[in-house]
């Protein structure tokens, strides 16, 4: 079981190229939309080096992320773009100069209905949130 729900969520990361992150901490709440890419299990975004959310993820690092047909609720790191490997695409981005990579560890992820309202599928991964 544990293996579907693993694939099942490399699945649904691997759609989206742009998602939403919410943050909150000292800045306040914070949503806004930035370049993922998905490399197995973990999520990452391209953030601006200005951004007030590198500021609140200082202080919390419990995050929302929002993309069409999925929420995912996980824990950010924000990953110097130096250290990174080659799999991620997102390292050849020409804003890379003046942005910082944000590493999602998801916790869970909501898969939400095509049509109509609500979730159709819930994933749990960690329960550290």
């Amino acid at each position: 079981m544990l293996d579907y729900a693993r694939q099942r969520l490399k699945e649904a990361l691997g759609i989206p190229r742009r998602a939403v992150l919410a943050t909150s901490g000292p800045a306040g709440l914070l949503a806004s939309e930035f370049p993922c890419q998905a490399v197995g299990l973990q999520l990452y975004l391209l953030v601006p080096l200005t951004s007030d959310h590198l500021f609140n993820l200082e202080h919390d690092s419990r995050v929302t992320v929002l993309a069409p047909g999925w929420e995912m609720r996980g824990i950010a790191y924000v990953i110097p773009i130096e250290s990174i490997d080659l799999q991620i695409d997102l390292a050849w981005d020409p804003c890379t100069r003046w942005c910082a990579l944000v590493r999602i560890d998801p916790c869970s992820l909501q898969i939400r209905s095509q049509s109509g309202w609500g979730n159709i599928e819930t994933i749990d991964l960690n329960a550290r949130e």
